[in-house]
């Protein structure tokens, strides 16, 4: 059974739901672009080779590419201190090498949100995005 993650954000702009919940996928790699208060877009792929990518890229860039079987190990989401976008993505894995830390440029991050990560096996993503990324999760099993 799949655990999804409560959202950390605002609640502006259009649902969206990118996992692999139905199919079995799983993710494989993941873009994030900043801006000076704002995540302002990700690229998610599937390990069933389907991508989607929400907002709109601009910014600077992040990536990491999950080794196969590469679990997540901790995951913090942070929103942008007015609580109307998502401000940081912050995890480790089991087989990365370090922290991925993508944020915001401008502001200082607000509390830190520590997400349970169940597995560590992530099926993908939710959350609400326009132009930017209003407020997002992640799905993991159990």
């Amino acid at each position: 059974m799949a655990l999804i993650l409560s959202t950390v954000g605002g609640s502006g702009g259009a649902p969206f739901s990118f996992t692999g919940e139905s199919s079995g996928a799983r993710l494989e790699k993941i873009s994030v672009w900043v801006g000076a208060w704002q995540i302002k877009a990700v690229t998610v792929w599937l390990t069933d080779g389907r991508t989607e990518t929400f907002g709109k890229p601009a910014g600077d860039h992040y990536e990491h590419v999950l080794k196969p079987g590469e679990r997540f190990t901790s995951l913090s989401l942070y929103d942008n201190g007015e609580g109307t976008r998502l401000g940081a993505i912050k995890f480790t894995t089991d087989l990365g090498s370090g922290e991925f830390f993508a944020k915001m440029t401008s502001r200082p991050l607000p509390r830190e949100c520590r997400m349970d990560v169940g597995s560590g096996s992530c099926l993908g993503v939710t959350g609400r995005s326009g132009s930017d990324i209003d407020c997002m999760g992640f799905m993991f099993l159990k």
